[in-house]
Parts: C-alpha cells; structure tokens; sequence
C-alpha cells in the first residue's frame, strides 16, 4: 500500500465522535449525540483518589445512550463492568464511571461519576 492510500485509510477510520461534544471535567467522555452538559462537573481530588460528578441533558432514550457508551468508550480503554442491577458501568485500570438516566417527557437528564481508586501502595 502507498503511503498516500496508508493516509487516507487513517483518516476514514477515526472514530465516528471525533466531532463530538465531551464533558469539561472529563476531557475524554464524549457527550451522546444532542446532549448538552449542564453542570461543570463537581469534583474532589486527593491522595485518597478522585471523585467527579457531571450532568448532561439531551433528548436520547435511556437505551440510545446506552448504545451510544457501548459503540463509543471502549474504543478509549473502557470496558463494561457487568452489574446484577443492570446499571451501567465501565472500568478503565483504576477508574470506574458510572451513568443514571431520568427521563422528564421529552427530555433525559444523564449524570455521570467517575471514581479514581489510588493506586496500592506496597506497605512501605
């Protein structure tokens, strides 16, 4: 393959939310298609980990949401966290995020939490 061909595969194979919209205290979440942040993000961070928490609102169902982080966060490290609660959850190394969902008529309010454990330490 020459390299002009090499290029042009790259470049149609980025990821189809390059465009999109992501949280402000969560550079690498992207925002569902049509949903807008609400609140900055709260947050906390210390030794002990960080803690931030972020909402959204758009007009998405719960389940095109859904399909949306499925199709959109392991492309970047994430991987789904099975509950017997059915919530949903991804893990990435020490990070853990996890999203509600609320629909108010034809509106959806999405929050999100992600949790950043402190790495172990080795007793010294």
């Amino acid at each position: 393959m020459n390299r002009f061909a090499f290029a042009a595969a790259l470049i149609c194979a980025s990821p189809a939310f390059a465009d999109a919209a992501y949280f402000a205290a969560i550079e690498d979440l992207p925002l569902p298609p049509g949903f807008v942040e609400r609140d900055a993000g709260a947050g906390f961070d210390s030794g002990e980990g960080r803690l931030v928490l972020a909402y959204a609102e758009g007009e998405l169902s719960g389940v095109a949401v859904r399909d949306f982080y499925y199709d959109a966060l392991p492309q970047l490290g994430w991987a789904v966290s099975p509950r017997p609660d059915g919530a949903l959850v991804f893990q990435r190394g020490r990070e853990e995020l996890s999203f509600t969902f609320e629909r108010e008529g034809a509106s959806s309010r999405l929050g999100v939490r992600l949790v950043t454990h402190p790495a172990p330490t080795n007793g010294n």
